[in-house]
């Protein structure tokens, strides 16, 4: 009986791997390195900054201080009631422009003949200069020549409130004129997630017999969360660093009562030449923003999910 060969497999031969291409990298590597340059060494600087007394007066080199800064900050009771106030104006804020802007593209998103219209006029808030907005809202706002009062005559009140001198009103009225300008914006989102929303799901709803809010409330909604958590966050960032419109209708006033922090950082470092101390104020302020813009960001990765 002839032996038979054992056949034993031989070497295997791989695939050999694709040579990286770094030309990508090496084309973008400029603007990276400028990018990270002009957002990084400002916010290393600040909190250097931040470390050190330091006033213009005499051009007096900074002194280091340590975190002398910051314990006077939670001592701070302006600071404390600036960043209360802040954090009041941001939640109005958000809590007025999502579900308006969310209803203005609903209505914007059905058929009808002047919507292309409807939609160009409105952004014309949005190109507008905020503090020149902010002027032309104080003088419809006047308690004696304000287009305002006018108009609330019409419908029989014949005094109407202080809007800017009134401590439990400014905020309020400050958040209205904030809307007006911003929530086309948050509405222009909205308008983009519906137009990517599938139609199958719509189309097998209505065939269902589930009515217009039934529709919204468990087809709309639930897919456009993400976009609005989008809009949320970006609101959310603009509204915690606020400054020009409050510093043009109220500078704060009355008292100290629509003073954001902000505007007190403001105050801090250019009015009152405490350079060292506006430092720590912007840092802590940053810090908010980075904070809550990092929950928005995880919270809309849950809802996409």
């Amino acid at each position: 009986m002839a032996d038979t060969a054992l056949a034993l497999p031989g070497p295997t031969r791989t695939a050999a791997r694709p040579r990286h291409d770094w030309t990508p990298d090496l084309l973008i590597a400029p603007a990276l390195v400028a990018m990270i340059f002009v957002m990084g060494f400002p916010l290393v600087y600040l909190g250097y900054m931040s470390l050190h007394r330091w006033s213009l007066i005499g051009f007096a080199a900074p002194r280091f201080i340590g975190l002398a800064n910051f314990a006077g900050l939670a001592s701070d009771e302006r600071f404390l009631q600036s960043l209360w106030r802040t954090l009041y104006f941001t939640a109005l804020g958000v809590a007025s422009n999502i579900p308006v802007g969310l209803g203005i593209a609903l209505l914007l998103d059905q058929p009808f003949p002047t919507r292309n219209l409807l939609r160009a006029l409105m952004i014309l808030p949005m190109v507008a200069t905020p503090a020149a907005m902010g002027l032309v809202w104080v003088v419809m706002l006047d308690p004696s020549l304000g287009i305002v009062r006018y108009l609330l005559g019409l419908i029989g009140i014949a005094q109407p409130p202080l809007w800017l001198s009134n401590p439990s009103l400014v905020i309020p009225t400050l958040v209205v004129v904030d809307a007006w300008m911003w929530t086309p914006m948050v509405a222009l989102i909205c308008m983009a997630g519906l137009a990517a929303l599938p139609t199958e799901p719509f189309e097998a709803a209505r065939v269902d017999g589930a009515n217009a809010w039934q529709r919204f409330r468990y087809i709309t909604f639930p897919l456009l969360a993400p976009t609005l958590l989008v809009a949320a966050m970006l609101r959310v960032m603009d509204l915690l660093k606020v400054i020009d419109i409050v510093y043009v209708m109220t500078g704060g006033g009355p008292g100290h009562e629509s003073e954001t922090t902000n505007l007190y950082n403001y105050l801090v470092a250019m009015s009152y030449d405490k350079i060292g101390f506006g430092s720590a104020v912007a840092l802590v302020l940053f810090l908010i923003v980075l904070v809550c813009t990092a929950t928005l960001v995880r919270l809309r990765g849950a809802v996409a999910e």
